[in-house]
């Protein structure tokens, strides 16, 4: 789950007592299982003051890179705000994610992840790079529309060879968005430039089935807790045309790269990744907003301390630097817990679309977006981290503050 919040109200670990515990626990010598589970609370300017939770179930197998054996995560998480002498309800996530290693003679990973979302909030201030702020005499529902979609999501990653990868999947999404009639979204549909109408669409309800293919190169030492290694992967998704149901074709494009190294073993790991994140065609105006299901350009899962939604274009590039720090490992109750910290540098760039240019909407120059921070981190077992996220930005008001299950990559 990934949530974007500048208050960080309360973290609790429903557990007994707290007692000292060795720096590198040692693991256990047989299968078991392990049951970590978080209810958090939060808020923030834009999604209001909420509560939720986040977990996961996991039989671990010693020896096992990942190290589990199948892994079932859960996350919930609801806000509450006050808007014009009405209590509203900003944002709803929900989801499942089960994780099933190694199945079949090919070693098959199966992931199959349910969800539903309900964001109420959401931003718009133009396409484009170069998209302007409105006055502060805007109304913040003008800057506002609501997307509620379902999605099930349905991935199988194939050994091809030592750390090499094949990964065939699909998502399918069920999309309901309602536009303010006064909204900065409803002026540019309706009466923008031929320009910026070139990508508005999606308005009705509709249904998006994306068919992924992708390669990937793997040698993490834990995909939920990586200290060395690297994650690299080329993927494409296709969104097929179907008349009457999914009427937006496009294509999707996303080349990633991951390093992870520890220099200093516990004091000190260097995590970076570079994102490379391609449309084309006609996808849906919201999908501007987005790569991998999440936001891009801004949020708590691409660059921190720019706004989520904030830039809207079909092709982002950003990276992450991240220095991580495990400081104070104890135990509560049974369980084994590490408190680390982090340092990060967040920065990228969108562009309207790759085919053709549009300095009037995109600027021209650097047009760099960033976000500089710091945070916590809360490491419980061997397949559980929550993390706690604060990063300035030049478009952060003041800052950003992010509160999610699992790093960032």
């Amino acid at each position: 789950m990934h949530v974007r919040l500048p208050l960080l109200a309360a973290v609790a670990i429903a557990t007994a007592a707290i007692a000292p515990a060795r720096a590198d626990p040692a693991p256990a010598s047989s299968s078991h299982r392990e049951l970590n589970w978080v209810p958090v609370a939060g808020g923030d300017s834009d999604v209001g003051l909420g509560v939720g939770e986040v977990a996961d179930w996991a039989r671990l197998e010693p020896g096992h890179p990942q190290p589990f054996k199948w892994r079932l995560e859960n996350g919930a998480f609801i806000t509450f705000n006050i808007q014009h002498g009405d209590v509203i309800v900003p944002f709803q996530d929900y989801y499942f994610l089960l994780t099933w290693m190694d199945l079949g003679p090919g070693r098959v990973r199966l992931d199959v992840r349910p969800a539903f979302t309900d964001e109420r909030t959401l931003k718009y201030y133009g396409i484009g790079n170069a998209s302007q702020l409105p006055p502060p005499t805007v109304d913040i529902r003008d800057t506002e529309y609501r997307r509620i979609h379902p999605t099930l999501l349905v991935e199988a990653r194939a050994n091809l060879g030592g750390h090499w990868f094949a990964l065939l999947g699909n998502v399918y999404t069920q999309n309901w968005v309602s536009v303010p009639a006064t909204s900065l979204l409803a002026r540019d549909r309706d009466f923008g430039t031929p320009e910026v109408k070139s990508f508005m669409r999606g308005f009705e309800p509709h249904a998006v089935d994306l068919i992924e293919l992708a390669l990937q190169y793997d040698s993490r030492d834990s995909e939920i807790i990586t200290r060395r290694g690297m994650f690299h992967f080329l993927e494409a998704r296709l969104s097929p045309a179907v008349p009457g149901w999914l009427p937006y074709p496009y294509v999707q494009l996303d080349a990633t790269a991951q390093f992870y190294t520890t220099p200093i073993p516990r004091w000190l790991t260097i995590a970076w990744r570079g994102v490379a994140d391609i449309m084309m065609g006609d996808p849906p105006t919201y999908e501007l907003a987005r790569f991998d299901e999440t936001p891009a350009l801004g949020g708590g899962k691409a660059v921190r301390g720019v706004p989520a939604q904030r830039y809207y274009g079909k092709v982002k590039l950003f990276q992450n630097l991240e220095a991580r720090s495990e400081l104070y490992p104890f135990k509560l109750g049974s369980k084994s817990l590490v408190l680390g910290v982090a340092a990060f540098l967040d920065g990228g760039r969108s562009w309207t679309e790759i085919s053709r240019a549009h300095p009037d909407l995109d600027g021209t120059g650097w047009g760099l977006k960033y976000g500089v921070g710091g945070g916590l981190r809360l490491q419980e077992g061997q397949t559980f981290v929550v993390r706690a996220d604060v990063a300035w930005s030049p478009d952060a008001r003041p800052v950003g503050a992010y509160f999610a299950a699992g790093e960032i990559f």
